[in-house]
């Protein structure tokens, strides 16, 4: 799969209200977290095999066309945290998908 193709795929992911998770983090670590979540996205792959890490990183930067380079760190079985270079180019991207 060429990377326009992984990028279009992309595009047609809409969540369900009842696929979507939540998570409740309090006291200190929710503070703590709030300041590493401030540049960052969580996402998963809907594949049944292993992503390449450095392809998917590509696909989402033509994707997203970000000014900065995004970080991406596994998160295992497919999911990923996505680190951008700042908060307001994380809301870009969120607002504006895939």
């Amino acid at each position: 799969m060429d990377t326009e193709e992984l990028v279009r795929k992309c595009q047609a992911i809409v969540l369900k209200e009842e696929e979507e998770d939540t998570i409740t983090i309090m006291g200190k670590m929710r503070e703590a977290g709030e300041e590493i979540a401030a540049n960052c996205l969580v996402g998963k792959i809907l594949l049944t095999r292993g992503v390449n890490r450095e392809g998917l990183r590509a696909a989402m930067q033509q994707a997203w066309r970000t000014v900065k380079e995004v970080k991406i760190e596994s998160m295992g079985e497919n999911t990923f945290l996505f680190k951008f270079a700042s908060e307001g180019e994380k809301k870009r991207v969120l607002m504006g998908g895939p």
